[in-house]
């Protein structure tokens, strides 16, 4: 039994180090794409983000190919835009950044945070267009779609996150990822994941810290199995 026992403890030791520098290795992959794009200081960015949740965004968007697309409702200063447009920019893709930059419902209160947004994308910002409007007035004319991905880390009300979810959904290609940010620590956002989950259009991609991604099926089947699954 006392074998048993340290086996276990030691293979699960041996994990948790593989996984540390599994993940220290990608920051440092990452950084250097960031920093090749001109975005060298997308590491200091405030945002209520952990890194492992952006290079896990930084992931998704990557495993796409050539010509991803992308929707983010929720963008803040910029940290997450940053690490989702350097996947997509070597392959020519796109991301769309909907929000309205007053900071209505941040805990530091309301101001405008548009030029800081800006000034944060670096050389990054030929690949980003901002939509400068609140969600919920977001029409199909403001955006390219289909989308790859769309990430929903907006209003984190259950009729915010709803509204976001029915409207987006029906614009992510087959096969698609839906990403949400705060599933945990939010009921509105947990409840519109399991809505949406028991609707049967979706499968669960995976869950890093409180980002949590669903994939699109299509007639019943994925369309494809997107191998950032297998990492998670």
């Amino acid at each position: 039994m006392k074998t048993t026992n340290f086996l276990y403890r030691a293979s699960n030791h041996l994990a948790w180090r593989s996984e540390n520098l599994m993940a220290n290795l990608q920051n440092v992959v990452i950084s250097q794409e960031l920093a090749k794009l001109g975005c060298s200081r997308a590491n200091s960015i405030s945002t209520h983000m952990t890194t492992r949740e952006l290079n896990t965004l930084y992931a998704l968007t990557q495993e796409f190919g050539e010509s991803v697309k992308v929707l983010e409702i929720g963008s803040y200063l910029g940290a997450s835009s940053c690490y989702i447009a350097a996947a997509l920019a070597p392959q020519g893709g796109h991301l769309f950044c909907v929000d309205t930059w007053e900071n209505q419902t941040m805990p530091e209160g309301k101001r405008d945070t548009f030029s800081e947004f800006q000034e944060n994308l670096g050389g990054l910002v030929n690949y980003i267009t901002p939509i400068r409007k609140n969600s919920k007035d977001l029409t199909i004319s403001d955006v390219d779609q289909p989308f790859n991905l769309v990430f929903l880390d907006g209003d984190h009300s259950y009729l915010g996150v709803k509204n976001d979810y029915e409207k987006t959904a029906p614009w992510i290609v087959g096969g698609g990822i839906l990403a949400f940010h705060d599933c945990v620590a939010f009921e509105g956002v947990a409840r519109t994941i399991g809505e949406a989950l028991a609707s049967g259009l979706w499968k669960f991609g995976g869950q890093v810290n409180n980002l949590l991604w669903l994939c699109k099926v299509k007639k019943g089947y994925l369309e494809f199995e997107h191998p950032a699954f297998e990492r998670h």
